[in-house]
């Protein structure tokens, strides 16, 4: 019988023994596999952000792994699992990664099996089971998140002010500031904020300005979901305060990304992200006070709602495609719910004595 062009001798090793492919040829193989995975996601209609962020999720588990696609075992998901509660991350968000990993696994067992087997001799692996598969339940929803309290921000943009009179370097804390702030004054998603360019600040429309947010989160991969957001709160003053003495630091053209690294390159969202805890950590936070940027988001919904703005209004704001979401971004502080227990008495109390009159 003629030996399978994937076995090979070797030394003494007798005809037709096989020679497993060497680690960089594996990894090469892997990446390969990979490619081959999000082209089928595009046949499928995904944009590009979410093909990206699956591969961004599926590389954060491999190396998380240690192993080859091919060879990971329960053991290795139960791992990346604890380390992804370790990080405090919502189980909706735990379930968002199982989904990337189970559907790559599907792809490779319906196209890439019988090729995996001869070159490794194993089946693609069964790995998530009753014990360690993330199932929808009620709880897997935006409920958990709670805004800062009040007085945690009011202390970190102190706090911030402060680091920037005193930083060895004055433009990234200033950046920082000013892309924080937009979180929580026009309630944007941190990848929204990051994708803004200049052009996207057009003060000359509306009675301050709006924000094109033109890279918004669409739904189940359809693409993006663009939308206006007025500049609220001085957001006006902050972003033209940014873009004459902050800005310039990083850059003297005048188009492009509004937020820059110190390469002048666009700053990432990982990038971003992880700059708002060491700030926090930075400025003496408690583990207990520290906040992320979703949770600015939830800030200025839970701001707007005690204003007494309506929950339609909100929905366009924050960009959600229902109106249910929205509801779950709303968490009024205890003051105000007292205020409006206190406004309901203060109504019956008028309404009873024009009766007695």
């Amino acid at each position: 019988m003629k030996n399978s062009p994937l076995l090979t001798l070797v030394g003494g090793a007798e005809a037709g023994e096989q020679v497993m492919p060497s680690y960089e040829e594996s990894l090469a193989y892997q990446a390969r596999l990979l490619g081959l995975w999000e082209q089928q996601q595009r046949v499928l209609g995904y944009t590009e952000a979410s093909i990206a962020l699956s591969s961004r999720n599926l590389d954060e588990f491999l190396k998380v792994g240690g192993a080859f696609i091919w060879n990971v075992t329960t053991a290795d998901v139960d791992r990346f699992y604890e380390q992804l509660v370790g990080r405090g991350l919502a189980y909706s968000t735990r379930r968002k990664y199982q989904s990337n990993l189970t559907t790559f696994l599907e792809y490779l067992r319906a196209r890439h099996a019988h090729d995996i087997w001869q070159r490794y001799r194993v089946a693609v692996p069964s790995v998530l089971d009753k014990f360690n598969r993330h199932y929808h339940r009620e709880d897997d929803r935006d409920e958990a998140v709670v805004p800062p309290r009040a007085e945690v921000l009011e202390r970190f943009w102190s706090g911030m002010k402060e680091a920037m009179g005193k930083a060895r370097k004055f433009a990234p804390v200033a950046r920082d500031y000013a892309l924080f702030k937009v979180l929580e004054l026009a309630g944007l998603r941190i990848n929204e904020a990051v994708m803004l360019e200049v052009k996207d600040c057009r003060f000359d429309l509306g009675e301050q300005g709006k924000l094109h947010v033109r890279f918004g989160k669409g739904s189940k991969g359809s693409g993006h979901k663009a939308r206006w957001v007025p500049m609220l709160d001085g957001l006006d003053q902050l972003l033209r305060w940014y873009l004459e003495h902050v800005r310039p630091c990083f850059t003297k053209a005048k188009d492009g990304p509004l937020f820059l690294a110190e390469s002048g390159n666009r700053l990432t969202r990982d990038t971003a992200r992880a700059s708002l805890p060491r700030r926090q950590k930075e400025l003496g936070f408690t583990a207990d006070e520290l906040f992320s940027p979703h949770q600015l988001r939830h800030a200025f919904a839970s701001n707007l709602t005690e204003r007494g703005v309506d929950l339609l209004t909100l929905k366009e704001l924050l960009g959600h495609v229902e109106v249910s979401t929205t509801f779950t971004y709303t968490t009024p502080s205890s003051s105000y719910l007292e205020k409006r227990v206190r406004l309901a008495q203060e109504k019956w109390r008028t309404l009873l004595l024009e009766e007695k009159e």
